[in-house]
């Protein structure tokens, strides 16, 4: 069965496989994975049962009946805030990878230094994150939002009804500043060129490789046309998703 049809929920975590795959990174079996930001766990499951000896970390994690079990074995472990610091030893995973999480990173530095850390030498990392410029902000549902976000504005699109799953019945003022806090406090939007300068600081080998990831998501009956298109790829980084490759340098 396709990675990607496994099952609901787990099509992002197919999706890392067989991109790294298509990019002639595939990693075997019983190899050290780490999920960067693994919220309730779903990541680490998946991995586990895809035969790799799987672990997650995050700063909180989601209410998830599979947190409590995983925590327990340290499958799953907080990452520590002072110093930043991710709970593993040095060259410990074979893959670091991410699902939606660089968004909210609020320190490039911090976090791709800790990566690089606890990368084994040779190790590749993947990670899956909407872009700045995306039509529809992820997290609000508000358009543009992501480069946008005056108070006004963000009012205005709570007055016409956008709301997200978790906010109906709320008043408008106070969807937009629950908007605002989140667009403000918890997301970090950097422009391709922004996001290059800080991956150089750290790895040798890196790419931005939104095309190849195309071929295993919803755009996939488009990919044959996409793949023939100029600047296919930076299309869909800068409007869509940003896919980002990078690999410790071997020894």
């Amino acid at each position: 069965m396709d990675a990607c049809e496994e099952r609901p929920g787990s099509k992002q975590y197919g999706k890392v496989l067989l991109t790294l795959a298509d990019l002639g990174h595939g990693i075997g079996a019983g190899a050290a994975v780490l999920d960067f930001g693994c919220g309730g766990g779903s990541g680490v499951e998946y991995m586990r049962r895809r035969g790799f000896d799987a672990y997650g970390c995050d700063l909180r994690f989601k209410e998830s009946d599979a947190v409590p079990e995983l925590e327990a074995s340290g499958r799953v472990r907080r990452i520590e805030t002072a110093p930043y610091r991710l709970p593993f030893e040095d060259d410990r995973f074979d893959l670091v990878f991410s699902c939606q999480v660089f968004e909210h990173v609020s320190d490039y530095r911090e976090a791709l230094g800790e990566i690089r850390r606890v990368l084994r030498p040779g190790g590749r990392s993947l990670h899956i994150f909407p872009s700045r410029g995306r039509l529809i902000e992820s997290h609000v549902r508000v358009p543009l939002a992501s480069v946008f976000r005056p108070r006004w504005y963000l009012l205005l699109w709570a007055l016409l009804g956008i709301r997200t799953r978790n906010q109906k019945g709320i008043s408008a003022r106070e969807v937009a500043r629950r908007n605002c806090e989140v667009l403000t406090e918890r997301t970090n939007y950097l422009s391709r060129k922004a996001i290059a300068s800080h991956v150089g600081e750290f790895f040798d080998e890196y790419a931005f490789c939104e095309l190849a990831a195309a071929r295993h998501s919803r755009l996939r009956p488009a990919w044959p046309v996409l793949r023939r298109i100029p600047f296919a790829s930076r299309l869909l980084g800068a409007f869509q998703t940003r896919v980002l490759f990078f690999r410790k340098t071997p020894a």
